[in-house]
């Protein structure tokens, strides 16, 4: 080497391992002359932007319960595309909006009002041995069962809880506050069941003589009947004096016309009770005042309760069958990661480390089904394209000689979030590489799943420039991983939770860093991590 030139030196292939620390220092000779010295020590670092270490599979490991994953939440996920319906379109009921509804004030400037739900007052809940009724009402759904002001929602139960002042105004202090619990079950194939529970969240003060539910009536649309039921039907008394807090429910059935094949419709149950307060002096008359569910509720979660009922088509499979959904309540499709970590490996790592988070829950990503299979065909062929897997993959992380190698999109080719599907197709996150309009899994992050040592890990691909601002991800995995974690068990999740086009959904991977990630997730650093499946 010439003088002031730069020494290299080649390793062989294998002698450096992957993700760890390397020091060296130099001492210089010339032909003739040692340096006296050696130089200070240098590091380097061997290491792919992506490894995670899977965990072994258990084959053995059941598939989830679909409806059994189904946890409550307040989110409200519209489909793709459909606005919202304003509050003035919710109902054609002419009563009044559910702001403070009063009496004429009388001499002293006295008032009694029915008001708009307010957060329940802490400390002032009524003990659990008060609450039978609404126990009762909600048998089996516990978390309906609370105290405090609420609104949560699975694909098939919507409860929504909430707390309404009845107020003697004089200072505009309330002077008593009930709690309203209201729990819609989507619970037959042409019928569904609204169960409404009233209670005092505080004993009802001497300022009262009494309060007294004394009507109530239900609505919905056309093709829609509430089933009203005599007072006699409530269970217990719809009224209470100074000093009570017992609980009152009436369970009222609604049934929908299914004559139609191939129909869908959109519901909205809603409810106007009338009640009586009497101040306890006499000195204002009995006020009766409404109050309508649907007109109080808080932004963002007012059409947490539209019910989408469909009949099956003419062609429909045997065994199809009518049924309701909350429509805008995002069902979760969770994957099996002990069976198939290869799989729920790939997805975790594009839903935690890209800014896209496609899938989760806690970002607020929803996954939106696209029913087309031409479009969904176009979609996986620009991800992934003929022969991909094969010259990109590893035979390593097959299972047994049966297996091959496949190319796993995410997200899915079945949606419209899937990186293959261009705008101008309605796709809403096309991976376009740059200089380029058509979408590629080039823009991808692209993964293979590789033994090393005794574990499968799943790398990144050799010279692939990884910055994780990627809106997707396609890796090369074992055949077997891929389509048994979809298949027949995604087709029975669309059908048990009634999923149509450009409907959301979320995606529970299952997979967990368990705290092990050496560099942390996202920020363009290196997600270097030991995985473990739940």
């Amino acid at each position: 080497m010439a003088s002031g030139g730069t020494a290299k030196a080649d390793v062989p292939a294998g002698k450096l391992a992957l993700n760890t620390n390397y020091v060296f220092r130099t001492n210089a000779y010339d032909g003739s002359l040692y340096e006296t010295a050696w130089s200070p020590w240098a590091k380097f670092r061997v290491e792919l932007p992506v490894d995670l270490t899977l965990p072994t599979p258990n084959y053995a490991s059941p598939n989830p319960n679909h409806f059994d994953a189904q946890q409550p939440h307040y989110y409200q996920i519209k489909p793709l595309g459909q606005a919202g319906t304003p509050l003035s379109a919710r109902s054609t009921s002419a009563a009044k909006d559910a702001v403070e509804q009063c009496s004429e004030p009388d001499a002293d400037g006295r008032q009694v009002c029915f008001g708009k739900s307010t957060p329940a007052p802490k400390g002032k809940a009524p003990h659990a041995s008060e609450k039978a009724g609404a126990a009762a009402a909600t048998a089996g759904v516990e978390w309906c069962n609370t105290n405090f002001e609420s609104i949560l929602a699975t694909r098939f139960i919507q409860c929504d809880v909430r707390t309404v002042p009845v107020i003697i105004r004089m200072d505009g202090v309330p002077q008593a506050v009930a709690n309203f619990m209201r729990m819609l079950e989507l619970d037959g194939q042409n019928t569904f069941t609204e169960h409404l529970t009233i209670e005092p969240a505080q004993h009802i003060p001497p300022a009262f003589r009494e309060i007294n539910f004394v009507g109530w009536n239900h609505l919905c649309e056309i093709s829609c009947t509430p089933q009203e039921q005599p007072v006699t039907a409530w269970k217990g008394k719809p009224w209470w004096v100074p000093g009570e807090m017992h609980s009152a429910t009436l369970t009222t059935p609604f049934s929908w016309d299914t004559s139609l094949a191939g129909t869908d419709y959109r519901f909205k149950p809603d409810i106007q009770i009338d009640a009586n307060i009497l101040p306890a002096d006499g000195k204002i008359r009995p006020f009766m005042t409404g109050y309508q569910w649907s007109l109080d509720y808080d932004g963002g979660t007012e059409d947490l309760d539209r019910i989408r009922c469909d009949t099956p088509a003419e062609d429909a499979p045997a065994g199809s069958v009518p049924g309701c959904v909350f429509v805008n309540v995002a069902p979760t499709y969770t994957f099996n990661a002990k069976a198939f970590p290869q799989v729920a490996a790939h997805a975790w790592l594009v839903q935690k480390a890209t800014a896209k988070h496609p899938g989760s829950m806690a970002d607020q990503k929803p996954l939106y089904y696209m029913g087309d299979e031409s479009q969904n065909n176009r979609s996986r062929t620009r991800i992934c394209p003929t022969g991909w897997a094969a010259n990109n993959g590893d035979p390593s992380a097959l299972v047994d000689a049966g297996d091959t190698l496949n190319c796993d999109e995410f997200a899915f080719a079945s949606l419209y979030n899937s990186g293959g599907m261009s705008s101008t197709e309605g796709g809403i996150n096309p991976a376009i590489p740059p200089g380029k309009t058509t979408p590629s899994g080039d823009a991808c992050i692209s993964m293979y799943a590789k033994k090393h040592g005794s574990m499968i890990h799943l790398f990144s691909q050799n010279g692939a420039d990884t910055t994780f601002n990627e809106v997707c991800g396609r890796a090369a995995i074992s055949g077997m991983h891929n389509q048994e974690s979809m298949g027949g068990h995604f087709a029975n999740f669309m059908k048990q939770m009634r999923s149509k086009d450009k409907d959301a959904y979320w995606l529970d991977t299952r997979m967990d860093d368990g705290g092990t990630c050496s560099y942390g997730v996202g920020g363009g650093q290196p997600v270097i991590c030991e995985l473990v499946a739940q």
